[in-house]
């Protein structure tokens, strides 16, 4: 069965299903709790910025995790082609929440197999975060002459999530604190974890090139024997 559309799990209702541990697993009230979709919180780089734009959630909503990843990549992508180096992006909010599903199946011939709403407790399919009004879910700093820039990426990210969103805007270019920053640089996940598959493919090369090798000379010393 494929994802729901978002206005299954946007509303807040009910009490919040999210008591998982990390360390003892087995000891969890919620069991079977998968992972956050989010691969990465902070991209970019961190530097003295002229302004912070936040993009806030105007109404209480609840935004799954892979809406959240969704909205990452989109912005992401296009600031990493307009303003490589130039810019910071975090993702606010952390989906604690379990969202739960009561599976059934909705195709022709499925009254023989679907038991209706019987035990429709539901079972973990996903990772919510709420987030009230108000709140930011995404973060930016940037330099004031690249404003038109992040609002184009903020309308990208803005179009994965649900809810009504606005943008609000602040000078931090004579904050202490903001002036303080020393340069960090955030790597990309993504890249990082494919290295060792990348890494991985000359080693075996490198490693089926002496087998080939004993393969030929056991050809040859057998035909030298006929």
């Amino acid at each position: 069965m494929g994802i729901r559309p978002a206005r299954a799990s946007r509303d807040i209702r009910g009490q919040p299903w999210s008591r998982t541990s990390k360390r003892k697993p087995r000891k969890s009230f919620v069991k079977g709790a998968p992972h956050p979709k989010v691969r990465q919180y902070l991209m970019g780089v961190d530097k003295p910025y002229d302004l912070e734009v936040e993009m806030v959630e105007e109404y209480p909503v609840r935004i799954r995790d892979n809406a959240l990843e969704a909205a990452r990549q989109a912005a992401n992508k296009y600031l990493e082609k307009t303003l490589p180096g130039n810019y910071l992006m975090q993702v606010v909010p952390y989906p604690h929440l379990v969202l739960r599903e009561h599976s059934a199946l909705g195709v022709a011939g499925a009254d023989r197999i679907s038991k209706g709403m019987k035990r429709a407790f539901g079972k973990p399919k996903g990772r919510l975060a709420q987030v009230e009004g108000g709140k930011p879910v995404v973060r930016m700093r940037i330099y004031a002459k690249d404003l038109n820039t992040l609002k184009e990426a903020m309308r990208r990210a803005a179009i994965k999530m649900p809810g009504k969103t606005s943008l609000k805007i602040r000078d931090i270019s004579k904050d202490t604190v903001n002036l303080a920053r020393r340069e960090v640089v955030f790597a990309k996940r993504e890249i990082a974890e494919e290295k060792p598959a990348e890494e991985a493919a000359p080693a075996a090369a490198a490693g089926a090139a002496p087998a080939e090798e004993a393969k030929e000379e056991k050809k040859e010393s057998g035909g030298k024997k006929k």
